[in-house]
């Protein structure tokens, strides 16, 4: 996964100038030098940080995933992103009781549905969680996800 998490500080002229032609480069050298080695098929992810109105742009560059951070709304994100999406719950979600965790899991999975959605959070998790809430979120993930695809996690794909 590319990771650049100040994107949200440019304006969205500097994506479109800037950073985005760099962003299709390392994707575009990656892909090659994959390829010299023989290895194909490996997704490659990309995360900016707060860029959402650069969406868009950054669904143009090669991208297999986009991952996106909670302040982007799921329905906007299926909007303007065509492949893969990996997030966006709130880190912050990692200090809630099982049961309010539980509950904003399943609102997200509920809005992204399993399809061509990789079940994340949207920034990285902080030093303090208790690690018995993350395995909770990834728990719930699964238990979700069984429920949403009527207990048959064979109908999630990623790419399709």
């Amino acid at each position: 996964q590319v990771f650049e998490t100040n994107a949200g500080l440019l304006t969205p002229e500097m994506i479109n100038t800037i950073l985005a032609p760099q962003l299709e480069y390392i994707c575009t050298s990656l892909r090659k030098k994959l390829t010299h080695h023989g290895i194909e098929g490996v997704p490659i992810a990309l995360f900016c940080k707060g860029a959402n109105q650069s969406l868009p742009v950054l669904n143009k560059l090669g991208y297999d995933v986009i991952s996106i951070d909670w302040s982007l709304d799921p329905e906007i994100a299926r909007e303007f992103l065509s492949g893969t999406i990996q997030g966006n719950l709130d880190p912050c979600a990692l200090y809630a009781d099982k049961d309010k965790l539980h509950e904003l899991t399943k609102n997200m999975l509920n809005k992204f549905g399993t399809r061509k959605f990789i079940a994340n959070l949207g920034h990285g998790i902080y030093p303090d969680v208790d690690p018995d809430n993350v395995n909770h979120f990834v728990d719930a993930v699964h238990d979700i996800s069984l429920g949403i695809n009527g207990g048959d996690n064979n109908e999630m794909s990623l790419y399709t």
